[in-house]
C-alpha cells in the first residue's frame, strides 16, 4: 500500500505552496501595503484549508474522486470529476509554460522553447510514472534546500544596505480598500490551489495529522510571502516592484556587498526551478490520478505519457507569449475559474454534513 510520512507531506505541501510565489510581489496592487493583503489572505486561507481537510476527515481512506462518487453517486459525480481533472491539468499548464518561458527569456535566450519544455515535460512524466512515494522522498530532500535559499536571500538582502524602511510607509496610506481587493487573488494563488491535495491526503500514513500539517504549511508560507513582499518593496519600492516581471530576481541582481557577493541570481533560479517543478508535477499528477481513479482500468503510465504530450502541445499553442499567459491568468483564470473550483468544496462539505445529519435522524 502506498503511504507517505508526515515529513514527506509537509515537504510536498511546502514546495507546492511556496512554489515560485516568493519570486513575485503578491498583492502589489495594494502598493506598500501588499504584505498586509498577504496577512489577511493567510488568515482566511487557514479557514479554507480547514474546510478541505474536514472533507478528507469525513472520508479518511478515499481521494477526491471516491469522495465525490460516494456523496453524489457515480453518474452525478462523473461530470464534476472530469471538470476537476481539466482544472488540475490547466493549472499545471500555467506553471509549466511560465517556468519554461522564464528560463528561456532570462537565462537560455538562444535555446528553442520546444527544447526547454521538452526536457521539462520528460522529467515531469518520468516522476509521475515513478509514483507518489518517489515524488515525496525527493521533496523531502529538496524542501530544506528551497527554504535555505529563501532565508539566504532575505539575509543577504538585509546585509546589502539597500533596505529602505521608508518604502513601507505610510501604512494604509491608500485606505483599506486596495488591500481588500488583493486578498482574494492571494487566497486563490497560492493558498486555495491546495485543493489538489484532496488527491494526496489519503496516502498519509497517519491521517489524523493531515490538518495540523496543512495549517502549519499555510502559516509558514504566509510568513515567507510577507517577508518576500517586505524585502522586495524595501529595496525596489512599490512602483518598481509592480512593474518588474520577477521582482525577487531584480532584487538579487541589484545586491552587491563589497564587490564580493554579487550576481546572486542563481539563488532565484534555484528557487524557481525547485518550486516551479514540484508545483507542475503535483498539479499534473493530480489530473492523472483523477483520470486513472475514475476509469479504474486505465494504465497510469500511458495516461501520464498521453497527458504529458497533451500538456506540452496545449501550452505551446494556447499561450502565445508570457504576456498573454499573465493576462489570462490574472484577469480570467484566478478571479473566476479558480474561485469557482476552490469554492465548490464548501458546498460539498455542507452536503456531507446534511447527509450525515439525515442518516443520524433515520437511525434514531
Amino acid at each position: 500500500m502506498i503511504q507517505i510520512t508526515k515529513s514527506q507531506l509537509l515537504s510536498l505541501m511546502l514546495l507546492y505552496e511556496i512554489g515560485s510565489t516568493t519570486l513575485f510581489a503578491l498583492g502589489i496592487r495594494a502598493k506598500q501595503d501588499a504584505w498586509i493583503a498577504v496577512l489577511f489572505a493567510t488568515l482566511i486561507s487557514l479557514g479554507l484549508l480547514w474546510i478541505y481537510t474536514e472533507i478528507q476527515k469525513q472520508y479518511p481512506g478515499k481521494d477526491f474522486v471516491d469522495i465525490l462518487q460516494s456523496l453524489l453517486g457515480k453518474w452525478l459525480a462523473t461530470p464534476l470529476i472530469l471538470l476537476y481533472a481539466l482544472y488540475f491539468f490547466s493549472d499545471a499548464s500555467f506553471n509549466f509554460y511560465e517556468f519554461g518561458e522564464i528560463i528561456r527569456t532570462s537565462f537560455l535566450t538562444d535555446t528553442p522553447q520546444f527544447a526547454i519544455l521538452g526536457v521539462f515535460i520528460f522529467t515531469v512524466v518520468y516522476m509521475v510514472i515513478l509514483g507518489v512515494e518517489v515524488i515525496a522522498r525527493t521533496a523531502e530532500i529538496l524542501m530544506p534546500v528551497l527554504i535555505i535559499f529563501l532565508l539566504s536571500t532575505y539575509l543577504v538582502a538585509s546585509m546589502s544596505g539597500s533596505l529602505e524602511i521608508k518604502e513601507l510607509f505610510p501604512v494604509l496610506g491608500n485606505g483599506i480598500q486596495p488591500i481588500l481587493k488583493e486578498v482574494l487573488p492571494v487566497i486563490n494563488f497560492p493558498f486555495g490551489e491546495s485543493i489538489v491535495f484532496l488527491m494526496y491526503w489519503h496516502f498519509m500514513d497517519k491521517k489524523e495529522s493531515v490538518r495540523k500539517i496543512s495549517l502549519l504549511v499555510i502559516g509558514i508560507t504566509g510568513v515567507l510571502l510577507m517577508l518576500s513582499d517586505i524585502i522586495i518593496i524595501m529595496i525596489l519600492g512599490a512602483e518598481l516592484a509592480a512593474k518588474s516581471e520577477i521582482p525577487l530576481l531584480r532584487v538579487l541582481f541589484d545586491i552587491n556587498i563589497a564587490d564580493i557577493l554579487t550576481n546572486l541570481d542563481i539563488i532565484g533560479v534555484t528557487i524557481m526551478f525547485i518550486g516551479g517543478f514540484y508545483k507542475t508535477v503535483l498539479n499534473f499528477y493530480g489530473a492523472v490520478l483523477v483520470v486513472t481513479t475514475l476509469f479504474k482500468s486505465a494504465n497510469q503510465k500511458w495516461v501520464a505519457i498521453v497527458m504529458g504530450i497533451s500538456l506540452m502541445v496545449y501550452s505551446m499553442i494556447y499561450f502565445r507569449n508570457i504576456t498573454f499567459q499573465r493576462w489570462i491568468g490574472g484577469e480570467v483564470w484566478l478571479p473566476y475559474i479558480v474561485t469557482i473550483f476552490q469554492a465548490i468544496p464548501i458546498l460539498i462539505l455542507i452536503m456531507i454534513w446534511l447527509k450525515s445529519k439525515t442518516r443520524n435522524q433515520l437511525t434514531r
